[in-house]
């Protein structure tokens, strides 16, 4: 097949589409979507044909590229043999193939290509590979320079995990996303068994069906030393897991631990309050259990917390009490994000936010949906000295009315906020005209009202 040579020759360049796709608008498509450093090419979403991946496989200058996202674009194994075939990768330092038909014979084809030596990340989320396919891939050798693996949304279960783990290659990984792959207890005993990856510092197994059974499996070994971030969201790990995790001297390093939607009641809180282990938390996040104001208020008094930059605790129950526990914390004057959504905290707990003498780094506060916010409370935020860093509000989904509103708009401390979300807030147009026409929000790039 003859090479476009100048990319910058536009006749040519469409030419040579012409000549060997069927599909007219493809060298249009390409001139559009390549940087202009001719560096990144985006094609997501666009949806080619067999005979489309084949012509840009024999494009020359695609293999100038050091990124290329073919994400939702109907690719298959056909489509994926001639790109691995012509030398196309051989400068990308990342690839994003998620959302197509890849299954397990496109990584036995991309496990044999020879040019992928520069790439640092590969995405592969949201296909069609099994266990098979994590074993193939696992055996690869031309990976040298990967260091982030998405594998989320596909099937690969414990024996998968367990090929991945095992090799060299997941050795090198700083970054390994594992959502939704049928992990399982099985699959955490695999890798409670496997020798430490000590180059990893972020892990995702969220949507996976682990229990505390995985949880404590993991908590006895040795495998993740120098793991920083960690999602668990949508499982089933129970405060037998957290208690697990919260004695393990596995998770000594972690700054980010992601929990939503896990089971997790109040022991759980007194769990991560309490450990010796887990100390350096930056980030965390718990929304969707059941923590309660008595959860909230362990982690209030915890010196665990003083670190702490960003808490969600949202949809835990906490009601007022959780709210005033926050407020009243000598150990979270760091927070500079905080998420108390769906909790019926009431003007009362907004009240005790807007009061705090430790809260008055936040930057981000956001209280929407069923925390039965009124006009008094959005005055007190309004009013805050103690609030004057925020730079991000979300009231969305109560019922500050249009006195609230107005109270917002008048404010002489909030001038530094650049985002505010007040929809459905049972605003008439004179609430929503005093905000939009505010004089006092002189920082505010966004506002949302509707």
């Amino acid at each position: 097949m003859t090479e476009a040579k100048d990319i910058n020759d536009s006749l040519d360049f469409l030419r040579y589409f012409e000549k060997y796709t069927e599909n007219p608008d493809l060298g249009t498509l390409i001139q559009e979507k390549l940087s202009a450093d001719k560096k990144r090419l985006e094609l997501s979403g666009c949806q080619l044909k067999e005979e489309d991946f084949k012509a840009l496989s024999g494009f020359g200058p695609i293999k100038n590229l050091k990124y290329l996202n073919l994400n939702q674009t109907g690719l298959n194994s056909a489509g994926l043999k001639p790109l691995c075939t012509s030398g196309s990768f051989a400068n990308l330092e990342t690839l994003t193939l998620a959302n197509n038909n890849l299954d397990d014979e496109a990584i036995f084809f991309l496990s044999k290509c020879s040019s992928l030596t520069h790439l640092e990340s590969l995405d592969l989320s949201s296909n069609e590979l099994g266990s098979l396919g994590a074993k193939v891939l696992s055996m690869s050798e031309g990976f040298g320079s990967l260091k982030s693996l998405d594998l989320s949304y596909n099937r690969l279960e414990g024996l998968g995990i367990k090929s991945l783990v095992d090799s060299s290659l997941c050795g090198q990984f700083v970054e390994l996303n594992l959502r939704d792959t049928g992990t399982g207890d099985e699959g955490l005993k695999f890798l409670a068994k496997a020798s430490p990856l000590e180059s990893l510092v972020s892990l995702n197994l969220s949507d996976n069906g682990i229990t505390e059974v995985g949880m404590e499996a993991l908590c006895h070994s040795v495998i993740f030393p120098n793991l920083n971030t960690l999602n668990l969201s949508n499982n089933h790990i129970g405060d037998d897991g957290v208690y697990a995790m919260a004695e393990s001297a596995l998770f000594e390093k972690l700054e980010k631990l992601v929990m939503h939607n896990n089971g997790l009641t109040t022991d759980s809180a007194i769990s991560l309050s309490k450990s010796k282990k887990i100390t350096r938390l930056q980030t965390l996040d718990l929304n969707n259990n059941d923590l309660r104001a008595e959860g909230a208020k362990a982690l209030a008094d915890s010196e665990n917390m003083k670190v702490l930059e960003c808490l969600d605790l949202g949809e835990n129950k906490l009601n007022h009490e959780g709210a005033v526990a926050l407020a009243n914390s000598l150990n979270c004057s760091s927070l500079k994000f905080l998420r108390l959504n769906n909790n019926n905290i009431s003007d009362k707990g907004a009240q005790a936010l807007a009061t705090s003498t430790t809260l008055s780094n936040l930057e981000t506060l956001s209280i929407e949906n069923e925390n039965w916010i009124h006009a008094s409370g959005a005055k007190a935020i309004s009013e805050s000295k103690n609030l004057a860093s925020l730079k991000r509000l979300i009231l969305a989904l109560n019922a500050i009315g249009d006195e609230g509103a107005i109270s917002l708009a008048n404010s002489k401390t909030l001038s530094g906020l650049q985002f505010l979300n007040v929809a459905g807030n049972k605003l008439t147009p004179r609430g929503e005209d005093a905000l939009q026409k505010s004089t006092a929000l002189t920082g505010m790039k966004l506002l949302e009202i509707v």
